[in-house]
């Protein structure tokens, strides 16, 4: 009997312990829920322009894309544009994701939407295909490409402010490396097996596999330029003879960032570029950097690894005091993005614990990239010194110097 009626009381404790259980789980999605759903509004731009964007549809029809899972396809881009744009043109915020945009990331993401703001409720800075602002007359150009899997408006922040300040900020979603590209005639493409580096790839296989995409990504910049000189000759294009095509700049994120390094290496017409914590790859790694450049990495003062190392290597080549190396106490991989702004607060502490953003403010970050980003392409592209390269600021007491 004794027995029995322990039994029937271990059976009620596991019974309104799974009930408290999911009481817990219901609670914890409607917080999620809850929170996703009120307004964010981006950080404001610092510069003093209006911010216009524009999504354009590109085919490099002198390439077959080798990332493609069918054959004999025309590497086609989705491009997104950035630029000053003529103030009170419109009064309405572009949406953050277009809606067959954000449609098709909800559905990639799944149940994972639920740790971000809704796309729907993010209100950019920016203004769907406002004109370009009459003033100056041309504009320096910033290419700029996304990380393996994140697509470019995941960097809607850096972009915009960047545009504040009088940059055509040119973004070229990665076809089938992002994990979702959605065209403006609707077309939704997915990553493919080509495009990406499997997580079973050894050291000396991934780097094989990087190489080869990495080779695709930097013809997409160099076809981008191409085509800015066509749109800049262009009497119908919206920037036609307002391009500065001797004032190019490359910069990215990641694998963004490592693609940053070899265009530069091999064209002219780069004239700086920036790799945000982006490692570089074996077939970089030994060769100088022509153009000023910067690398601006995660936070290394617990120990310096195989990304850290590499990047010194590269920057230790340097003999003409143009390459600077700088980190961000605090920040971790994904603070260069938009995912820690976007993030519903109460799963931080989870995102943290896994290594993917550190433990800095959110908008903190974003502000120190904006600031060094800004300076270093003003110094380079402008001739406009600037005090945030000479040394540690006070201003910005995270940023470490390497170099």
């Amino acid at each position: 009997m004794m027995i029995n009626k322990l039994l029937k009381v271990a059976v009620r404790l596991i019974v309104f312990g799974i009930l408290a259980l999911i009481l817990a789980i219901g609670a914890f999605i409607a917080i999620l829920d809850i929170s996703r759903n009120q307004p964010l509004q981006l950080p404001a731009p610092t510069g003093p322009y209006r911010v216009g964007r524009s999504i354009f549809d590109w085919v490099d029809q002198n390439r077959t894309d080798p990332l493609a899972d069918q054959a004999n396809l025309k590497r086609k881009l989705a491009v997104w544009i950035w630029y000053p744009a003529q103030p009170g043109a419109s009064s309405t915020p572009a949406p953050y994701l277009p809606p067959a945009w954000a449609q098709a990331r909800n559905k990639d993401q799944g149940i994972g939407i639920l740790i971000e703001s809704g796309l729907n409720r993010i209100v950019t800075n920016s203004f769907a295909d406002a004109p370009l602002a009459s003033q100056p007359t041309s504009y320096p150009i910033l290419i700029m490409q996304p990380g393996m899997g994140p697509s470019i408006p995941d960097y809607t922040v850096l972009a915009e402010n960047l545009a504040s300040h009088g940059y055509i900020v040119v973004g070229l979603n990665t076809t089938y490396t992002s994990n979702v590209v959605a065209f403006p005639d609707g077309r939704v493409v997915l990553r493919s097996k080509k495009g990406t580096i499997p997580d079973s790839a050894g050291p000396a296989e991934a780097d094989q596999i990087g190489n080869a995409i990495m080779a695709v990504w930097s013809q997409d910049v160099l076809f981008a330029m191409d085509r800015l000189q066509s749109l800049n000759a262009d009497p119908g294009s919206p920037f036609y003879q307002r391009l500065d095509l001797e004032q190019i700049g490359v910069f990215g994120h990641s694998f963004g960032g490592a693609t940053a390094i070899a265009v530069c290496q091999q064209d002219a017409r780069c004239k700086a570029g920036a790799d945000l914590d982006g490692t570089p790859f074996s077939s970089e790694a030994q060769t100088d950097i022509p153009a000023p450049f910067l690398f601006m990495t995660e936070d290394y003062s617990a120990g310096c690894d195989q990304n850290c190392l590499a990047i010194r290597q590269m920057a230790g080549h340097d003999t003409s005091g143009s390459i600077f190396n700088l980190s961000v106490n605090g920040a971790k991989h994904f603070n260069f993005t938009d995912l820690p702004v976007r993030q519903v607060p109460v799963v931080r502490p989870l995102f943290m614990a896994a290594g993917y953003i550190g433990a800095i403010d959110p908008l903190r970050g974003e502000q120190i990239s904006n600031a060094y980003l800004l300076a270093f392409f003003d110094q380079t592209l402008r001739a406009v010194a600037s005090p945030l390269l000479q040394g540690p600021s006070s201003d910005y007491p995270e940023v470490q110097f390497h170099k």
